[in-house]
């Protein structure tokens, strides 16, 4: 053992200057290379709670998702997109059925404010459709409500007027449009690919270096000592 380590030692003083240099000049190559030019890359990440009107094009996670990944929902909702954004953004759109009933939409893109612009549109925009159904949907109960409300009709049927009416008010009562459960906030976006910057790149050099250069040094004899 004793033997080994005088010939480790004699090998590190031998090749000090190559051992020191290696970690230095690999450290300046991690500081200098312009990686950490590349830009980063973001998702951003927005939750949703389907509302519950009786509308299964907008009420079933499923059906939604099919609706959010064509194209003609942001042809006929974000009609200022063009035909190349429209396809940028649903390849880099992803959406997930967490429920029949929630569903979570990721959006990657590079910088951070491209991201979440880009998820908020979307979200606002189905959110704002599926407001629009659910207003029409309450209008018609609530007319139905009224007209049955007015209308005379024999003292024989009158149980079933006002049967027919609570049945519409509980109806009114139970349907709710759908919401925002959850949104990325910009401080916790997470990070996609993230590049490393110089002073990470030298730190990576120099470790590098470090290696090789113990590499440099031990291999001789672990070869010697297998050959043996």
């Amino acid at each position: 053992m004793e033997l080994i380590v005088n010939r480790l030692a004699a090998r590190s003083k031998k090749y000090f200057l190559i051992l020191i240099a290696v970690p230095i000049v690999l450290g300046l190559v991690g500081w200098f290379l312009p990686v950490g030019k590349e830009a980063s890359t973001y998702t951003a990440e927005t939750t949703l709670s389907l509302g519950s009107y009786e509308n299964d094009d907008l009420n079933n996670s499923k059906n939604v998702m099919i609706l959010l990944t064509n194209a003609p929902f942001y042809q006929e909702n974000l009609p200022d997109l063009s035909e190349e954004k429209r396809a940028e953004i649903l390849s880099k759109l992803q959406l997930t059925a967490i429920s029949d009933k929630i569903i979570k939409l990721s959006y990657t893109d590079s910088p951070k404010e491209n991201a979440m612009e880009v998820m908020n549109e979307i979200s606002t925009a189905f959110l704002k459709m599926d407001q629009l159904s659910f207003q029409e949907k309450k209008k018609i109960i609530q007319d139905s409500i009224n007209n049955l409300s007015q209308e005379k009709v024999s003292e024989d049927t009158k149980v079933d007027q006002q049967r027919f009416i609570y049945e519409l008010k509980t109806t009114l009562l139970k349907i709710e449009p759908s919401t925002l459960l959850q949104s990325t906030d910009p401080n916790e976006v997470m990070t996609d690919n993230k590049a490393l910057n110089s002073k990470e790149r030298a730190v990576a050099g120099i470790l590098i270096g470090i290696t090789l250069a113990c590499a440099w040094v031990l291999i001789p004899e672990l070869v010697r000592e297998k050959s043996v």
